[in-house]
């Protein structure tokens, strides 16, 4: 499975692939916002990863538009940053978001990660 991670500072980008790299995903590192929709319309990853540095505003544009994109809607997104709150309100929030709080603890990071991966049937409504 392709996994997503959008990361500026290339020390932790290449911790989450060492990570990521011994469960067998094949990992794709965007540093740049637009790059990253361009890559993801290309190769439809499994899972997106965006930390709070990748984006402005804590991340909810590039959240917002990840989820308002046809495209892109289905994919879910873990996003890793130190404030919870990156919705203007509950009614904005997506069923596909994790948020994660820095700093990551690695199992807490892989069961998100196996959770809208392997066993995403199990978490979704049908």
């Amino acid at each position: 499975m392709k996994v997503f991670i959008c990361e500026q500072d290339q020390t932790k980008a290449r911790s989450m692939e060492a990570i990521l790299g011994h469960r067998s995903y094949k990992v794709v590192t965007v540093q740049k916002n637009n790059d990253l929709f361009k890559q993801v319309s290309q190769q439809r990853p499994a899972l997106i990863i965006v930390s709070q540095n990748f984006t402005d505003n804590f991340g909810a544009d590039t959240i917002n538009r990840l989820k308002n994109d046809p495209q892109t809607s289905a994919i879910p997104v873990i996003y890793i940053g130190k404030n919870e709150n990156i919705y203007n309100s509950d009614s904005e929030k997506h069923n596909f978001v994790e948020v994660i709080q820095e700093p990551v603890k690695i199992k807490n990071l892989k069961h998100y990660i196996a959770r809208w991966t392997t066993l995403r049937s199990l978490y979704i409504k049908h």
